[in-house]
């Protein structure tokens, strides 16, 4: 049985707060959504806290900053996919990074793709509900992140692992090692 410290909650309320701060920060400046300043934490939190912990902040994020600064709209529906987005941005590299010990930089890579696939299909849904040209929206919403995209893959590999490495030195994060777990779980 795997055991969790606190450090994932209080890591998960950090990042949850950032993922609300940093959008109102990229917006006061005039960089807007095409950075995808909510991406960052919640990414982050996929890929260094326990999932269950890491999904309240990849899904419910999006929520309190629609409720608390109207960024994402509720109409036209951004929140809701943002939320699922969230889902995809934790998932991913909770199963690829933290369950398969797959390349941060591979499972970047994916998680950014699985996540534009979302976008496009969600938008083009959507916009076929509001009787909006459906391919048009769904690839305008894809292209128009990719600033972000590029950031993101550029620089978080390198973030995760910096900061676990800090953490690890910390005596915060320790590295799973299967022998260990198995050890534990005779006694």
């Amino acid at each position: 049985m795997k055991r969790y410290s606190g450090y994932h909650l209080v890591l998960g309320g950090l990042l949850m707060a950032l993922a609300l701060v940093f959008p109102v920060i990229f917006h006061a400046v005039g960089l807007g959504s095409s950075f995808l300043p909510m991406f960052y934490p919640i990414l982050v939190a996929g890929f260094l806290i326990a999932i269950p912990t890491a999904l309240v902040v990849g899904i419910i994020s999006p929520l309190v900053s629609a409720l608390l600064t109207g960024m994402p709209p509720f109409y036209p529906p951004i929140v809701f996919i943002m939320m699922i987005e969230g889902f995809v941005l934790i998932l991913i590299p909770g199963v690829l990074y933290r369950g398969w010990k797959i390349n941060a930089w591979v499972t970047v890579l994916v998680t950014m793709a699985a996540d534009r696939l979302v976008l496009l299909l969600s938008a083009a849904a959507i916009s076929r509900l509001m009787d909006l040209p459906p391919l048009l929206l769904s690839t305008a919403a894809v292209l128009k992140g990719i600033p972000g995209v590029v950031i993101i893959l550029i620089g978080v590999p390198p973030l995760i692992k910096k900061m676990e490495s800090v953490l690890h030195t910390a005596g915060i994060l320790i590295k799973e090692d299967p022998e260990t777990e198995t050890n534990e779980d005779d006694n």
